[in-house]
């Protein structure tokens, strides 16, 4: 099979630069979906949205590389063709298909080992001690104490046993999880001793100065060092704890608080930090199953009554300090959450819940936590001061802040006091390299509630991840955690080519993780759960919205309406919908989409993860192209389903989705919502809020009706925030004969009397938020008019054109000016410019058309190929040249 490659495609495929850049442009917005995608015969088809109508591209990669498409273009290399070969190209090479002939099968040898690993991280910290600045502050002596300053001005302190044998203790993180008995700062401490002679001769002579208790990474044990003479009465105490090996011999950590009393304020005994809070916490652990033991869980507290299964859930976390609930997605982890928030504070006396979740859930959880409990909710919001303000003397319970917020805040939400920390969606801190997912460790708290509906076991570097922040002792360090369990190829990449020894992690995850499958708690379930996601605007799209608001105004003040108003309103606010969902939609050159992005993450968890089946609406076709475009690109097989399907081939895509275990998505138009059985999904997505009410139904209706196998559809809203989508989903709503004969378009005719016409107007002033029409759209200048939307209409386009008058009148204005003052004449006496007048007029013309297209279905159409308006330079007389088609 020929290898296409992004060389060939623009230099043997593109007709020209410009059209392979065009090409480039459809590829990267991805208006376009897949009909067959057969990579061993090297077959492919597609459907490319274009600007005149849909067209079929069809590669061949058997004999050469051969392209055909159906658009008007008469060469053969056209913008579609270069789309449609970029995808081709991206996806064989993701999926090594060029390289599945070699296919290799790796024996065990192939993998680095234990100790293979382990020489990888030292050699990484004796680099990083090499390079890194550091200042080294020495003690009295060579064993014992002493200090070292990184760049970054955090202090450490070095506690050295024995300097020839490069043992001793940091206080750094590093150091106490890594179990190698060593750090970079440790190193760089005995780098330097070798280097000063005198010092580390010294050091051979001396003896350790005090008793050093610390905590033994590598056994996870106390320990304690000391190579001088030990007072008898304190060698006794120490040997009913320890063996003659220095390791602690007790099972109970707690057990050694009873010695650490003893041995307080003895000047010759130094007991790090980190073994404190060790025995603190076992301390802690065994008063709170002391609780637990007498405790009676009351639910009074909750305004709802909850499944039995959550109330397993929240008796399995409220007596332990970290927790995961994974259960499936749509199974009420959030009222559980909020559930074990409350009955904290009743047992432990919390005062603080930080709640961080996706910017989009922000607003869910105010809701619930104010609907189901009579505890208040703050969202961190607003200007850094003011963010500052609702941490530092808000007096809610719950605080409520996003992902990437916690980066911008984090100094601040260090010095508050935070008793629980809950991460919703915590996959979304998979990346342990990026800085939001450092910034999230670093959260001080006392407890932790941990919610991801993505399976833990599956990916077993996005399980490492999430357990640093729960419990970062679980599996850690990281080197130990891959010798156990990854396989790594000893190549050059050491990239990952399986996993091993699954069984040891489950077990492990035993008492930490709750998760619970749909199917089994179907019987608890109702027949439906909805939740809505709230998603942020990006700017450019809140300011063309508001554009579109702006425009509004003026006609919804109007005393009488016409027909015309009402087309014009609803063609308004059908634009003010589409932007919400896409720039795209509007402009045909953008692709701004947060809830694209959403969607992207609802998938991996609800398809990927999960393996449920899923039908997802929009209304709009060209909407169902870029979603497609997204599926293709997270290689979720699925069917599109839209009006312009034939009929004889709808079942045959109805029963593809039926009865293919792999096909997983069914993307849908409205079209899809009429006449369809979909019982084989159990999900809907809303990608949009449909106007009618009967519609939101109707979708619903194909997968919840008889023949469905689970007893509970879960269904999942994606709403803008701050939009009219906000508004319609807040419950604001015409009723069925204004969207039949309005934003529908039911009928031809729209004749209300005047009480249903003041109606219709409230009702949609109902739905714009009058604080926000008091914000001003800026201006957005577009490149070019799409051809979608009518000239008149779209406010984006009329601010550009009156800019552009004003800056040419005032060019011309100051050019008047300045030849006035030159040649000392009256400037306001001058002829006007010609070719401004022109353009003024010819613009005035075109909305014209534009107004009549809209009223009468024909345009003002120009004489011939040339200009309507000529106004003559040297007399300033303006001639209009044009002509009406017939009006039947």
């Amino acid at each position: 099979m020929e290898q296409l490659t992004k060389e060939y495609i623009r230099e043997r495929i593109a007709d020209s630069k410009v059209i392979h850049t065009r090409g480039e442009n459809i590829y990267h917005l991805g208006n376009y979906s897949v009909n067959s995608f057969d990579a061993k015969k090297g077959l492919f088809s597609y459907t490319v949205d274009g600007n005149y109508g849909n067209y079929t591209v069809d590669v061949s990669l058997e004999n050469g590389v051969r392209t055909s498409c159906d658009c008007p273009y008469p060469a053969g290399g056209c913008k579609h063709i270069v789309a449609v070969c970029l995808d081709i190209a991206e996806r064989l090479l993701s999926e090594n298909y060029y390289d599945s002939e070699t296919d290799e099968t790796f024996q065990e040898t192939d993998y680095l080992g234990y100790e293979e690993i382990r020489d990888d991280v030292i050699a990484s910290r004796r680099k990083s001690a090499k390079m890194e600045e550091m200042e080294i502050i020495f003690g009295e002596t060579c064993k014992g104490e002493h200090t070292i300053i990184t760049k970054n001005k955090r202090k450490y302190i070095l506690r050295v046993h024995d300097p020839e044998t490069e043992r001793g203790t940091c206080s750094c993180p590093d150091f106490t999880h890594n179990r190698l008995g060593l750090c970079k700062h440790l190193i760089r401490f005995f780098d330097k001793c070798k280097k000063d002679r005198g010092f580390f001769e010294q050091g051979k002579k001396e003896t350790m100065p005090f008793i050093h208790i610390y905590w033994d990474s590598y056994n996870q044990k106390p320990c304690y060092f000391y190579d001088g003479r030990i007072e008898k009465s304190v060698k006794e105490d120490l040997s009913l704890y320890f063996s003659e090996n220095g390791l602690y011999k007790k099972n109970d950590v707690a057990e050694l608080y009873l010695l650490l009393l003893k041995l307080a304020g003895k000047k010759n005994v130094r007991v790090d930090d980190f073994v404190t809070r060790k025995v603190e916490n076992y301390l802690f652990l065994n008063e709170m199953f002391s609780v637990k033991k007498n405790y009676s869980f009351d639910y009074s507290r909750i305004k709802t009554v909850l499944y039995p299964y959550q109330k397993k859930g929240v008796e399995f976390s409220l007596f332990k300090t970290r927790v995961i609930i994974a259960d499936e997605m749509g199974l009420g982890k959030t009222l559980q959450a909020i559930t074990i928030s409350i009955l904290k504070k009743d047992v432990f006396g919390f005062k603080r819940v930080l709640v961080v979740c996706p910017a989009s859930l922000k607003e869910q959880w105010k809701k619930e936590i104010e609907r189901f409990t009579d505890e208040k909710a703050v969202i961190v919001a607003g200007s850094r001061r003011e963010r500052q303000k609702i941490y530092d003397t808000s007096p809610e319970y719950f605080l409520i802040t996003n992902y990437e917020a916690v980066l911008r805040d984090i100094m601040v939400i260090q010095r508050i006091r935070t008793d629980l920390v809950i991460l919703d969606e915590a996959q979304r801190i998979k990346n342990f390299e990026t800085k939001t997912h450092q910034a999230i460790l670093t959260i001080p708290r006392k407890q932790s509630i941990v919610i991801t509906g993505t399976p833990l076991e599956n990916k077993l570097e996005d399980l490492y991840s999430i357990l640093q922040f729960s419990d970062p002792e679980l599996l850690s360090p990281f080197w130990i955690f891959a010798a156990n369990h990854l396989k790594i190829l000893r190549d050059r990449r050491k990239s990952i080519a399986g996993y091993k020894n699954l069984d040891i992690i489950h077990k492990k995850l035993e008492n930490l993780v709750i998760r619970r499958k749909k199917e089994e708690v179907l019987e608890c379930l109702p027949e439906e759960i909805t939740n809505t996601y709230y998603i942020d605007l990006t700017k450019e799209q809140y300011e063309i919205h508001q554009g579109y608001v702006q425009s509004l105004m003026p006609i919804l003040g109007k005393k009488i309406l016409t027909p015309f108003d009402i087309r014009t309103i609803q063609q308004l606010l059908l634009c003010m919908r589409m932007v919400c969902d896409s720039t795209y939609l509007i402009d045909r050159k953008t692709n701004l989409s947060p809830k694209l992005t959403e969607l992207e993450k609802i998938l991996c968890e609800l398809v990927i993860e999960n393996k449920r089946k899923t039908v997802i609406f929009s209304e709009w076709t060209t909407m169902t192209y870029l979603i497609g475009k997204l599926l293709s690109g997270l290689k979720i097989p699925f069917i599109d389903f839209n009006g312009k399907v034939p009929q004889q081939k709808r079942q045959k895509l109805i029963d593809e989705f039926t009865d293919n275990p792999s096909c997983m998505v069914f993307l849908s138009s409205d079209a899809g919502g009429v006449g369809l059985n979909l019982q084989a999904a159990d999900c809907v997505i809303n990608f949009e809020l449909p106007w009618n009410p009967a519609k939101l139904n109707q979708r619903t209706g194909r997968v919840n009706r008889i023949g469905q196998r689970s007893r509970c559809i879960n269904i999942i809203n994606l709403v803008a925030k701050n939009s009219i989508e906000e508004r319609v989903a807040a419950g604001i709503a015409m009723k069925q004969e204004l969207f039949d004969a309005v934003i529908d378009g039911g009928g031809d005719e729209v004749d209300y009397s005047q009480e249903k016409k003041a109606e219709f107007i409230n009702r949609i002033r109902s739905m714009l938020d009058e604080e926000q029409l008091a914000v001003p759209a800026k201006k957005h200048i577009s490149e070019e008019l799409p051809d979608s939307t009518p000239y008149y209409l779209n406010p984006r386009v009329l601010a550009q054109q009156n800019e552009l008058d004003f800056e040419k009148e005032e060019a011309a204005e100051e050019e008047k000016i300045s030849d006035a003052a030159e040649e000392n004449i009256d400037s306001h006496e001058s002829v006007p410019d010609a070719a401004i007048m022109e353009e003024v007029l010819e613009n005035g013309l075109k909305f014209l058309s534009g107004l009549t297209m809209m009223a009468t279905g024909k345009p003002v159409i120009a004489d011939d190929e040339s200009k309507m308006v000529h106004v003559d330079k040297n007399t300033g007389e303006v001639t209009l040249k044009f002509k009406l088609q017939g009006f039947s």
